[in-house]
């Protein structure tokens, strides 16, 4: 079967990236060669002799669409980026379903990564905010607990989790047609490594939504937005990741990924919604974590959490 992705109009964020892809001919030219098949970054250079640079910034509107992806491949003597195409269709529906006797609204809000309530991490560990490491040093679970960490900017650990709280006070939970969280991740390794596996699990009310498999920790260049205090060598930025909890199940960036659905994480037993997010002891590819907030990294982002619901009319 062919891998769709499902474009949404009611969704103005995604449905602007996915536009910003074929609004310009170079971006156009450059999907013509990937749809025959993946190309380097240098190799799709020479194709359509432009230079590297410009076509390095085409391909970052391409990866932030969520359609294609960046993965490096050994040459020998060094390394090459690999463009490679997740879909094989597009698909947005045209017509929208039927809301002719209810109004959908959306609640969202921005959770700093270090505003953690609890967490539970291992030996291998730390945090750093836009000046500085916090805490004495690395490594040392117990900075976990500095006052400092509502400053972080960037915080990773090999194993364990961190649980944050939103509120939903005020909204009918059983009008609520969706629940969604994005973060941007990557794997954690000594340094960085851009092939280091790591499942990354997102729990919502203690039920366990999705995996995602981070397929390195990413340090080849350096972060859009990483401070310039930050050495070359370490881990730079990661990928955004969206879950989203429907009446219908989970999806991991517009892809069915479990069949948890809004009824399963059990809502209206609580004025509040528990998100955690972390590394499994048993997990397949126990390769740790990064969280990026929004002065580090490639996005301006902490962790955007977003509760649609409609009101009857």
């Amino acid at each position: 079967m062919d891998k769709v992705f499902m474009a949404s109009l009611e969704n103005d964020s995604q449905m602007e990236k996915v536009v910003k892809v074929f609004n310009c001919k170079t971006r156009r030219d450059i999907l013509r060669l990937l749809s025959r098949q993946n190309m380097s970054i240098w190799g799709i250079a020479q194709e359509l002799n432009i230079p590297l640079s410009t076509v390095s910034e085409h391909v970052k509107v391409l990866v932030q669409s969520g359609l294609f992806t960046l993965q490096t491949r050994n040459m020998g003597k060094g390394k090459e980026k690999i463009v490679v195409r997740q879909y094989e269709k597009i698909e947005i529906p045209a017509v929208l379903p039927d809301d002719r006797h209810a109004s959908k609204e959306k609640c969202a809000v921005q959770i700093p990564i270090g505003s953690f309530t609890s967490f539970h991490v291992k030996k291998y560990c730390g945090m750093v905010s836009e000046d500085g490491y916090i805490g004495i040093g690395r490594d040392d679970p117990d900075i976990f607990y500095d006052p400092l960490r509502f400053r972080a900017q960037l915080i990773w650990f090999d194993e364990g989790w961190l649980e944050y709280v939103f509120p939903v006070k005020g909204i009918d939970r059983s009008n609520i047609s969706s629940v969604s969280v994005s973060a941007e991740i990557c794997s954690e390794a000594p340094g960085y490594n851009e092939d280091w596996k790591s499942d990354i699990s997102f729990w919502i009310n203690g039920k366990k939504i999705c995996v995602y498999t981070s397929p390195g920790d990413f340090g080849e260049r350096r972060g859009i937005f990483t401070p310039k205090w930050w050495e070359d060598g370490m881990t730079q930025y990661g990928l955004v990741k969206n879950a989203e909890v429907t009446k219908d199940g989970t999806f991991l960036d517009n892809k069915f990924v479990s069949g948890i659905t809004l009824a399963d994480l059990e809502m209206e037993k609580s004025e509040l919604i528990r998100f955690r997010i972390g590394v499994e002891k048993e997990a397949k590819n126990r390769g740790g974590i990064n969280l990026f907030g929004s002065k580090f990294g490639d996005h301006r982002q902490h962790i955007n959490f977003s509760i649609t619901y409609s009101h009857a009319w």
